[in-house]
């Protein structure tokens, strides 16, 4: 062995075997080409937004769902035109935010939290991670990327890959939508930068509310199209003359009269407007789309009074019902979401990079504590302290960030005037 490659192995030697293989996969220009920072080299196109109707939602689904050669194309597509409905969209992040902004923390066996663990996943990437993982329930799996690294082998983001670029059920990334191959990412090389959260034939919620979101759709589009026919009365122009050129001349002015108002009629020639339909279309439009918001909600919320604007001045009881049905949502995608932290994220995070071997042995759980404001936390120091409780006022002070002087207490006697 000469001298350079024994200087190498005893160099390796020093170096932790997750940072060396971390560093490799830095290096590693061949699975990229040297073009990109991520695993996998996707072929994008444009996006395309059409007119989507239920024939589209069958077709969709019946592709998506195919035993032979299943394909996602169809319901992407449909997918990212029902999410332009923007209560729909709205009621979904409305679940996923509650998410993002609970607090959680690392702890041991013990229960006891390891701060710099936790503050290892108070990271862009990390909220990135939940969003896309929490996603899943309402359009279907999601393979999530942890690919890309900085100088420190921290992780910088969480990509997601196009829907209609995976296939869950061959477990493959395909390179352009529609082809029958890809890269696999559930074992291999690959299968440590990859995470797919959500079965492999589950379409998601937003399938099921497909109907209702189209039916909408429709509504305000022939709400649209009532107000151009009818929203302004029609001109009606009379006249005697019947030469073509007064005829051109009339049409005219009655074309300019829709922005100028003003006409030069002659002789026995009159402009008649026209009237405005009887019927309410505001109420037959407006209430038509009003249920169909309130079905989505009850659907994704389990109620509909915290997204729609309405009277909900109802009971106490019923009140607390609604509320009671929305936190069991929110229990449940919190419960979920620690799930895949826990049996999915943590290992692969130490297989990533060394960065994160401060996470061996412990596990990814919801904070439950209630944060008071800093009136309410030192009436409680005070009744406490006053009640004969040792306080630790050094904590008190770092959590509220107003200085506390403990005096010497001293019993009152008689001769102070005080008993």
């Amino acid at each position: 062995m000469s001298f350079k490659d024994n200087l190498q192995n005893r160099l390796l030697g020093w170096i932790p075997e997750s940072k060396i293989r971390v560093q490799m996969a830095k290096n590693d220009q061949s699975r990229t080409g040297g073009k990109s920072k991520n695993a996998v080299e996707l072929k994008r196109e444009p996006k395309a937004f059409t007119v989507k109707t239920l024939q589209d939602w069958k077709n969709a689904v019946a592709l998506a769902t195919d035993t032979e050669n299943p394909s996602l194309l169809f319901l992407a597509q449909l997918y990212e035109n029902l999410l332009l409905d923007a209560h729909t969209f709205n009621t979904i992040e409305t679940r996923v935010y509650r998410v993002l902004r609970s607090k959680f923390k690392m702890v041991n066996e013990s229960g006891e939290e390891n701060e710099d663990a936790t503050r290892l996943l108070q990271a862009p990437w990390f909220e990135q991670f939940m969003r896309h993982a929490l996603w899943s329930k309402f359009t279907g799996p999601k393979i999530i990327e942890l690919f890309e690294l900085d100088d420190e082998l921290e992780l910088m983001r969480a990509a997601l890959i196009p829907m209609e670029h995976t296939n869950p059920i061959k477990g493959l990334i395909l390179q352009e939508p529609g082809a029958e191959d890809g890269w696999p990412y559930k074992e291999g090389q690959l299968a440590r930068y990859y995470l797919q959260v959500g079965h492999d034939r589950d379409l998601g919620l937003l399938s099921q509310l497909t109907p209702l979101i189209l039916a909408k759709k429709l509504a305000m589009g022939s709400w649209l199209d009532y107000i151009e026919k009818y929203g302004i009365p029609g001109v009606w122009i009379t006249t005697d003359n019947m030469t073509e050129a007064r005829t051109a001349e009339l049409l005219e002015m009655g074309l300019n009269m829709i922005s100028n108002h003003v006409g030069v009629i002659k002789g026995n020639e009159k402009i008649e407007l026209g009237e405005l339909p009887k019927t309410d279309a505001h109420k037959t439009f407006q209430e038509l789309i009003s249920v169909i918001n309130s079905e989505i909600s009850k659907l994704i919320l389990g109620q509909d009074a915290t997204s729609d604007q309405k009277d909900v001045t109802g009971t106490y009881g019923s009140l607390k019902v609604m509320a009671e049905v929305s936190n069991d949502r929110h229990e449940s995608d919190k419960v979920f979401m620690a799930g895949i932290i826990n049996k999915e994220l943590m290992h692969r995070l130490g297989e990533i990079s060394s960065y994160y071997g401060g996470l061996n042995g412990l596990r990814f759980v919801w904070d439950e504590s209630e944060d008071m404001d800093n009136g309410t936390l030192l009436d409680k120091v005070v009744a406490l302290t006053t009640a004969g409780y040792t306080i630790d006022f050094g904590e008190i002070a770092k959590r509220t960030g107003v200085p506390i002087t403990c005096l010497l207490y001293t019993s009152p006697s008689p001769r102070d005037g005080l008993l």
